[in-house]
């Protein structure tokens, strides 16, 4: 990777204006370094990984993207690692970028502020003792395409020219993709103009903008929201792999990860969220029917297991198993709650629920279930009050009028 990338710097502006793919750069560009890095990857099958010098006429910005194929196939949107050279081909970087053709899209003459705010929430939730979070210098021109590469950059390392080495490229792009995987596990969608939108709809949260939208759209986006299918596969074969409660246990990315109260999509939003929860109930109830299967003295009890979510929310619980507790065999109620998140970030919980877990501590189960887009889904379960088990953030209230009769005025 050394001799490659040190053999750009050296050799880039001595090309002509046109791309010629029978360069010995071209080949060293787009094919050499992108097959080099791709194997010191693992050769990762959830990766692509390629060059590009530009198309007709050679860009003044030459790159190296490595891409998430669940995330994205294009730099021109999502979010991915790249290795960016300077214009005047001094030196390069290693970043964590955005792809800009969503923000121009969405945003127009608003795109960097745009996407500088949503690589600004990014950087805050990154710890990193070895990459930067300061805007990179690209030596670029206002409004060209590295003007954009610079906007977009969240975290970059910078190597001058002749100042770097094969042991640090490899151990830094490892770090890097490492940073690339950690918040990709924490994306709920694999949409990330779905995750820019969460990231933005916050920003409007905090700085009292309100989520109001005109009467007409809202109709739109009903109709749209009963029409449309869902995103989740839903036809996979799944199976439940048991973890130890807080192994992913996460806080990070808060704004990607926490449910949101949205008046625009809510009917959108609950359709999705319910066809999730009958898979993670679903994959419960086969666990429960095969967990007492393969016990001598829980066997008998395997048809009298109920899906009592599906007869009404008011018991404050989904299924009624059985389970051996203090050497008698008891009925046990289990509360399933699943998310798509990759790793176990926070979930909502009722009142009912709460109660429920309450009155019935000895025997209340939750199965807290996550990464469900996943042939193998995470799972854990906890026994007990669930103010006991997890921390609970009110994020929605019930209100009513607290004044008295009297306070009240009429026209006589």
């Amino acid at each position: 990777m050394e001799r490659l990338f040190q053999n750009i710097l050296n050799g880039y502006l001595s090309l002509s204006h046109k791309v010629d793919n029978s360069s010995e750069l071209y080949k060293e560009l787009v094919r050499e370094l992108p097959k080099e890095i791709f194997s010191n990857l693992g050769r990762r099958k959830d990766f692509l990984v390629k060059g590009s010098m530009g198309q007709g006429n050679k860009t003044d910005y030459p790159w190296i993207s490595i891409l998430n194929k669940n995330i994205t196939r294009s730099t021109q949107n999502g979010i991915y690692v790249c290795y960016l050279f300077k214009r005047n081909m001094e030196g390069f970087y290693l970043v964590l970028m955005q792809g800009i053709t969503y923000f121009e899209k969405e945003y127009g003459k608003n795109k960097y502020k745009i996407a500088e705010l949503v690589s600004n929430y990014i950087k805050s939730e990154i710890d990193s003792n070895v990459f930067s979070k300061n805007i990179i210098d690209l030596n670029s021109k206002r409004s060209s395409l590295g003007y954009g590469y610079e906007k977009t950059t969240i975290i970059s390392k910078y190597y001058e020219s002749n100042n770097f080495n094969e042991n640090e490229l490899l151990i830094d792009l490892k770090e890097m993709v490492k940073i690339y995987d950690f918040i990709i596990n924490h994306f709920k969608t694999n949409n990330y103009d779905e995750i820019i939108e969460n990231i933005l709809e916050y920003e409007r949260l905090i700085n009292g903008k309100g989520l109001l939208v005109d009467v007409d759209t809202a109709e739109k986006v009903i109709k749209d929201s009963i029409d449309e299918e869902g995103t989740t596969p839903y036809d996979l074969n799944r199976t439940l792999n048991e973890v130890q409660p807080k192994v992913d246990r996460s806080t990070k990315f808060e704004r990607i990860t926490t449910p949101i109260p949205r008046k625009i999509d809510y009917l959108k939003k609950a359709k999705e969220d319910a066809k999730t929860g009958l898979i993670g109930e679903q994959l419960v109830l086969d666990y429960e029917k095969e967990r007492l299967s393969n016990n001598e003295i829980l066997s008998e009890y395997v048809d009298k297991i109920e899906w009592i979510s599906t007869k009404s929310d008011y018991y404050g619980y989904d299924i009624k198993s059985y389970d051996i507790i203090d050497g008698e065999v008891k009925e046990i109620h289990i509360e399933v709650k699943t998310t798509k998140s990759k790793v176990d970030t926070k979930f909502q919980v009722s009142k009912g629920e709460i109660e429920a877990s309450k009155k019935d501590k000895e025997i209340y189960f939750v199965y807290r279930l996550y990464n469900i887009n996943s042939i193998n889904v995470s799972f854990y379960r906890v026994n007990g009050e669930i103010e006991d088990n997890f921390e609970l953030d009110p994020i929605t209230f019930l209100a009513s009028y607290k004044g008295n009769v009297s306070q009240s005025t009429t026209n006589n």
